[in-house]
This record gives C-alpha cells, sequence and structure tokens, in this order.
C-alpha cells in the first residue's frame, strides 16, 4: 500500500507525533496482509477515526475504500491494528455489502483470525519491541481469551442447525465467531500459504449449503493453501 492512497480522517485533535505513529502501525497492517495474500489493493484508501463508531465497519465497493475504526485515541496501537487488520480483511476479499451472503459471517471468524495474526507478526516488528514490547501479542491473547459462548462446529453441517441459522441472520454475533476463530487460528498459523484463498471467500453463495460453499472454496483455493483450507474444512465434517 503506497502511502500516498492512504487519507485519514480525524474528528478530534491529535498531535502530528501521534499521527505518525499511527500512520506508521497501519502501514505494517497493509504490509504484512499485502505480502501473504499476494492482492495488495491499489485504490485509495479513507480511513476514518471516531470515537462515535458503534463498531468498526468498511466498504470495498465505494471509490475510494472506506474503513471506519471506533477509536477515541490515536494512541491505542494494539486496538489500531486489531481493527484495522480485521476490516482489511474485508477490503481484500471484497465479498458483496449489500445485500450480504447468507454465509458471510464466515468471513467474519476468518478476519477475526487476520487480527490476530497481525498483532502476532506486528509484535516481532524492532520499533514495537523498542516502543511497546510484548503488548501487541498480549491484546492478541486478550481478545482470543474472551470466548464466552462455545458450541459443536459439527453442528454446522446441517441446514437446520439452530447455532447456523443464527448466525446468517446475525452476521455481528461476535461471541459465537471468536469461538470459530480459536479453532480455526491454529490451522492457519501453520503456514502463511492459506491466506492467498480469502479472495475466493467473495465466492460463497446463497443456493449453496454452507458445506457446498466450503467445498467450493477449496476447489478454487490456490494449492498452497488446500492443506489448511481442507483442515479446516474437516472440523466442521460429522464424518
Amino acid at each position: 500500500m503506497n502511502q500516498e492512497k492512504i487519507h485519514y480522517y480525524i474528528p478530534f485533535s491529535s498531535k502530528n507525533e501521534d499521527l505518525r505513529m499511527f500512520n506508521y502501525w497501519a502501514l505494517q497492517v497493509f504490509e504484512i496482509m499485502d505480502n501473504v495474500t499476494h492482492k495488495p489493493i491499489t485504490d485509495d484508501i479513507n480511513i476514518f477515526v471516531s470515537p462515535n463508531f458503534g463498531c468498526p465497519e468498511s466498504w470495498s465497493n465505494v471509490s475510494p475504500i472506506r474503513i471506519n475504526l471506533a477509536m477515541d485515541s490515536l494512541l491505542y496501537w494494539a486496538q489500531e491494528v486489531y481493527q484495522l487488520a480485521h476490516e482489511y480483511c474485508h477490503v481484500l476479499i471484497s465479498s458483496p455489502y449489500n445485500p450480504q451472503t447468507r454465509d458471510e459471517w464466515f468471513e467474519e471468524a476468518i478476519c477475526e483470525c487476520a487480527s490476530r495474526y497481525v498483532l502476532i507478526k506486528i509484535n516481532e516488528n524492532e520499533l514495537a519491541k523498542k516502543l511497546y514490547p510484548g503488548e501487541f501479542v498480549n491484546y492478541e491473547e486478550s481478545m482470543s481469551n474472551r470466548t464466552t459462548y462455545t458450541f459443536d462446529l459439527k453442528s454446522l453441517v446441517s441446514e437446520n442447525s439452530e447455532t447456523l441459522i443464527k448466525l446468517r441472520t446475525n452476521h455481528e454475533w461476535r461471541e459465537a465467531e471468536r469461538y470459530l476463530a480459536d479453532q480455526i487460528f491454529p490451522i492457519i498459523a501453520e503456514s502463511d500459504y492459506f491466506w492467498q484463498s480469502i479472495p475466493d471467500l467473495a465466492r460463497f453463495k446463497n443456493d449453496n449449503t454452507f458445506m457446498e460453499n466450503l467445498n467450493e472454496w477449496y476447489k478454487v483455493s490456490p494449492e498452497s493453501a488446500k492443506p489448511q483450507v481442507a483442515k479446516i474444512i474437516k472440523l466442521f465434517n460429522d464424518n
């Protein structure tokens, strides 16, 4: 991501140094995700930062692309990385925004994993070690330890599953999506090749069952990512 492509809109006063550091961590997020997905975004991106946003959001179907970060300070670097990595993951997938496909909730779990992945990677950044030692990975651990809801992943094989129906009607069911991310992330962490598969999540179709969508994702994924995608699908199989 080129610096000149990024534009910030911040409604509260901030020091130039704070904005410089905020921009530095944003660039790190973009670089990490662009490198592992092999799909750098070339469009301009407008990043809005405000405490008045109910939650972070992104719109990849507008020009410039818009990302909202729900923050009241530029000094919360780990929160910035967590939110931006999640929303930029959505941008890289570029799935239909309106109307959303039924199984786009699964994308939410993958983007939660993107946040965790980037926090761990940035924790090894030399400036992070100097200014913020261990805090990025501590933030990642605090996110992954917030699981308050569990369910049987194999239940999602059934289209009549109560959990699947609720996920399809509420793509913001964070407790369930975090639990799913807890199960998926160890597989994703095995190899960076996985991230090359995520743009194909935009291929999910309403006419397919959830398992059919997963199997189609496997078919179109790059060969290098297929082993991890297959392991994720196996989590849901009831065989």
